[in-house]
């Protein structure tokens, strides 16, 4: 019999091999939805005109927790450069 030490590294190894299994199989359903977004880069500056069809279509076949994610991702980078955070509330 295992001592309880090492019951609880097992447990621990276990515990994150399955969110890296988690987050590998989110990453995969993510990308490619989140690539299809590139049909919108035209339309993601100021002062471009109005979404094509296929920009909007992209935009609506992203999961919630996809957008989210990277929505997040997105927020979490200017600190991860080391760089002040960008606020655009007025």
């Amino acid at each position: 019999m295992a001592p309880a030490a090492s019951k609880k590294g097992m447990s621990a190894a276990a515990a994150v091999l399955i969110l890296l299994v988690v987050a590998a199989e989110a990453q995969q359903e993510c990308v490619p939805q989140l690539n299809r977004l590139l049909a919108c880069r035209a339309y993601a500056v100021p002062g471009a005109g109005n979404p094509s069809a296929e920009c909007c279509s992209a935009l609506s076949s992203i999961s919630q927790g996809c957008a989210c994610g990277a929505i997040s991702i997105i927020n979490s980078l200017p600190s991860r450069c080391h760089l002040s955070q960008i606020n655009c509330g007025q």
